[in-house]
């Protein structure tokens, strides 16, 4: 086993009162981590997001942070949706600009979530940009309009879902993204797909998109990106109509072009047919050989038996050519709680040595926590 991950800590970023959040919801979901490293005296600053579904209106995004390397975390700030004033209610992510992108300079942190309103009429990834390092925000742009969020609701305009940001080999800010509207097509159901500014997130390109499967019972969705050391990227994302939402993946030479959209992609599956279901997740380290190593995780791992609570990573050694092989996960949980491991969040911090990953875990049968796993990453001689 060319890479080890070695849990050195494991302990809560972010516990929700009951009397403060919805009595049909889970409290939170869907954590992202990332780490300062374009902040001068901040830098090596985590900074953690997450679902929150908070009764009070409209709802922010909130922000926490930790300065210890993931061991304590505080509040930190707030996103506020002053553009619509709906708050934005799901699948939050933030991202620092590793360079200059139009007008804005290195270290700019950006951020992508859905802005809907509380009758739940319409989606819209909302853009918003901070230049003090997430303390305060300005809405920048609208990203792409969709309608009321429910699936499959073949007789409206379908929404649009979970942005992930990058930036694509052309030095764009990149947004990939789930996009149902194309269900009037009767030919599909949900999609995927990508959208570009070069700009630095004043206007955006048409979608370009990345997976659009000609059969009206594939759902795929969730995609994230993540560029490895060969400059090449790899998407990976689920696709609901499978029985266990199976996992896939494309690879990409520029992050902008996915080959056929037509086409599913490549199982995420080891040698001995495990594979992983639901919602994945997907980085690179330099750790693990010359190639280093492909880390993939998701909610659920399956088999010819079925599905089992999660315990492993998948990673591949070859830049996602070839199979995939299984290491123990940092952080691990029930699935008999529907929204336990609903989309975690992972990055590398403390110059790579480590691994942090975030995911929602069960305090009861209803309500989530955000629990943290950290790990130290080593190359296996």
């Amino acid at each position: 086993m060319p890479i080890k991950i070695t849990r050195v800590n494991m302990g809560v970023v972010f516990t929700p009162r009951d009397e403060e959040v919805y009595k049909n919801s889970s409290g939170v979901l869907y954590p992202r981590v990332m780490e300062l490293h374009h902040a001068g005296e901040l830098n090596g600053t985590l900074l953690a997001t997450f679902d929150h579904s908070t009764v009070k209106e409209p709802p922010v995004v909130p922000i926490m942070q930790s300065t210890d390397g993931g061991v304590t975390w505080e509040p930190y700030g707030k996103i506020e949706d002053t553009q619509n004033g709906y708050g934005i209610r799901f699948q939050p992510v933030m991202f620092e600009l590793p360079q200059q992108c139009g007008d804005l300079p290195a270290g700019t942190i950006v951020f992508a979530g859905n802005s809907v309103p509380l009758d739940f009429t319409s989606t819209e990834l909302s853009f918003y940009i901070s230049r003090d390092h997430a303390k305060t925000w300005e809405f920048r742009s609208s990203i792409v309009k969709g309608g009321p969020p429910v699936e499959q609701n073949f007789d409206a305009l379908g929404p649009v879902w979970e942005p992930h940001i990058y930036l694509d080999k052309y030095g764009r800010i990149a947004v990939a993204f789930t996009d149902e509207r194309p269900h009037t097509d009767p030919r599909f159901n949900q999609t995927l797909a990508v959208i570009a500014s070069d700009d630095g997130g004043k206007t955006w390109s048409e979608p370009k998109y990345t997976v659009k499967i000609p059969d009206r019972t594939l759902r795929p969705g969730m995609p994230i990106v993540t560029r490895m050391g060969n400059g090449k990227y790899i998407m990976v994302y689920e696709i609901v109509g499978y029985p266990e939402c199976d996992i896939y993946y494309k690879l990409s030479d520029d992050g902008w072009d996915w080959g056929d959209d037509a086409l599913q992609g490549t199982r995420v599956e080891t040698k001995d047919g495990l594979f992983l279901g639901s919602m994945p997740y997907v980085i690179w380290v330099p750790q693990g050989g010359e190639n280093g190593t492909v880390i993939v995780t998701a909610k659920r791992e399956g088999e010819h038996i079925g599905m089992r609570d999660p315990g492993y990573y998948h990673v591949n050694y070859n830049y996602g050519v070839g199979p995939w092989e299984r290491v123990p996960m940092l952080i691990t949980y029930n699935t008999d709680t529907l929204q336990a491991g609903w989309s975690m969040g992972m990055t590398t911090m403390q110059n790579g040595e480590y691994l942090i990953q975030l995911a929602p875990t069960p305090i009861n049968r209803r309500l989530m926590q955000i629990t943290y796993g950290i790990g130290k990453i080593e190359t296996v001689e």
